[in-house]
């Protein structure tokens, strides 16, 4: 059963790997804190040809780690993966019933996550040694560092892996993502292949979760970035210490001869620093001092970057102040990890020069979905916290023509961190000319009493701004073709996202096929042709 919400990986996938990492499973414990409390005489006769967190993907072979999610308790799993075949199990219970002459054999520690994730490193090869490892953490900001430092290590000859919130590409092929930081099997099952398929390095976004659940307990990072910590994920996390606490485990897993890029603007910062291995290069990230910005409009800006490699200055067709940060966060990132691979620096002088005119924002970031045909300027941008979506629209207000509007649409997702809501309406009607207060991702929760939340924040004296329609295709439709020509239409929320999640009839959730950027071109083609589009007022 998958405990955690995720199907870890199909089996085809994995079948792929099983043939070709195989161990004893006395080998493959060797040293560990673990006991045996049943099965022991079997251990040297084990042989362990798959790794799985998930009873419905166990094979012939399998060590079944039985780990405990938010929801469900891992341990309830163990019968349906034995009769799937699995010859050893991991959890944190001694007091297993096996089934009657069952050989398998149970292994026991008090802490299962971290075992699990040092099971893996060795099944698979410890691929985290072979590769060199940028991180990145923070509540906003992790996918478009990861993106542009891949970018960048790519574009210096540096064959490099991705893992994050959009998409995994390793080194050959890239999938859509379902979870920002996969489990501990499949991250170094995916590192694995990542070395298999001539990869030199890799980025990944390391989120709170798994930083919590020790994830990448077992590795070691050669370089972290620390973007900013704001108010997101409480509903798991409960408080802000615990949250921080969670990001900072990070900088405790560089290696000594590592860099640490952190935000110091942030008042997380410390927390941060303080928490670095010994002997960590740290590079204290000040917008103003150590990037500073010049000639900035909606097309990109021009940067000044301080940088070990030298003073670089080049324009990036990408704009806002947080995003400046995110680049220059980028170049320190990438420029450690070639380091390591022996680019000398000049070399990677010249591949920042050619790359950074012609860098990227991942899918889903300030992204344009409007044509040249068009009177207005649509962004898509995933931006779901409150500081998030207050940069985003600071951001396009500082390069916003005179007499232009600034629409918002935006919602909040259900069955999350309901805190910030009331934030976010405050933020939005604040900062936004006009806004559209619409549905996320409600889940199991009414839509409306979202948008109730969310209109909570909203100040007496901006609420004549603010409309509502909680159906999100209708409010894109009625952003588009009621604004101004010149105006500037932000969809925030779901950004890369292609599915909503919606209440079903039975109490549970239902995803339906939706993509903002697909309405924001249907609404505009319609503006374009002063189509007569029956568009309900909110």
């Amino acid at each position: 059963m998958d405990i955690g919400g995720h199907m870890i990986s199909t089996r085809i996938s994995r079948v792929s790997t099983m043939y070709t990492h195989r161990m004893k499973l006395d080998e493959l414990i060797a040293g560990m804190d673990l006991r045996c409390a049943a099965g022991g005489e079997y251990l040297g006769d084990v042989r362990i040809c798959d790794l799985t967190e998930d009873s419905r993907t166990a094979v012939p072979g399998s060590l079944f780690i039985a780990r405990s999610g938010t929801e469900l308790d891992g341990n309830r799993f163990i019968e349906p993966a034995i009769q799937c075949g699995c010859v050893a199990v991991l959890s944190d219970c001694a007091d297993i019933e096996l089934p009657m002459r069952s050989k398998v054999v149970v292994l026991v520690t008090e802490n299962v996550m971290q075992v699990a994730a040092e099971l893996a490193e060795r099944f698979y090869g410890h691929p985290s040694r072979v590769l060199s490892i940028a991180g990145i953490t923070g509540t906003n900001g992790k996918t478009t560092v990861a993106h542009l430092t891949h970018q960048l290590i790519e574009a210096a000859g540096i064959r490099c892996g991705l893992i994050g919130t959009v998409e995994i590409d390793d080194g050959r092929e890239r999938a859509r993502a379902s979870m920002t930081t996969p489990p501990a099997v499949e991250l170094s099952r995916t590192l694995a292949t990542m070395v298999e398929h001539g990869c030199r390095a890799v980025v990944m976004e390391v989120s709170s979760h798994a930083l919590d659940q020790s994830r990448v307990g077992a590795m070691g990072f050669d370089a972290c970035a620390f973007t900013n910590l704001t108010g997101d994920h409480l509903d798991y996390h409960q408080t802000m210490e615990h949250y921080r606490g969670a990001k900072a485990r990070l900088f405790g897993l560089l290696k000594s001869d590592g860099l640490a890029a952190i935000n110091i603007e942030d008042d997380a910062a410390d927390s941060m620093v303080e928490s670095c291995t010994q002997g960590v290069q740290i590079v204290r990230c000040m917008p103003g001092a150590s990037v500073r910005i010049d000639n900035e409009s909606i097309v990109g800006m021009t940067l000044t970057m301080d940088t070990p490699m030298g003073t670089i200055e080049s324009r990036v067709p990408i704009f806002g102040r947080f995003n400046a940060m995110n680049v220059f966060q980028a170049v320190m990132l990438a420029g450690h990890v070639l380091g390591k691979a022996g680019i000398s620096q000049g070399d990677q002088l010249r591949a920042m020069h050619e790359e950074l005119p012609h860098l990227m924002l991942p899918s889903g970031r300030l992204e344009r979905v409007e044509s040249k045909a068009d009177d207005l300027t649509v962004l898509v941008d995933f931006a779901h916290t409150d500081d998030a979506l207050k940069s985003a629209l600071g951001a396009i207000r500082s390069v916003l023509d005179e007499d232009a509007r600034l629409w918002c649409v935006f919602g909040c997702g259900g069955d999350r961190d309901q805190s910030k809501r009331p934030r976010m309406g405050a933020i939005a009607s604040k900062l936004a000319d006009a806004v559209v207060v619409t549905s996320d991702n409600p889940r199991t929760e009414p839509p409306n009493r979202i948008i109730e939340q969310i209109i909570a924040g909203v100040d007496a004296n901006e609420k004549t701004k603010v409309s509502i329609q909680s159906d999100r295709g209708q409010a894109i439709q009625y952003a588009i073709v009621h604004a101004s020509p010149g105006d500037v239409v932000l969809l925030a929320g779901k950004g890369h996202e292609t599915e909503q999640i919606l209440p079903d009839a039975m109490g549970g959730t239902q995803s339906v096929h939706f993509d903002d950027r697909e309405h924001a071109r249907i609404a505009l083609r319609q503006r374009r042709l002063g189509a007569s589009v029956e568009v309900p007022k909110p």
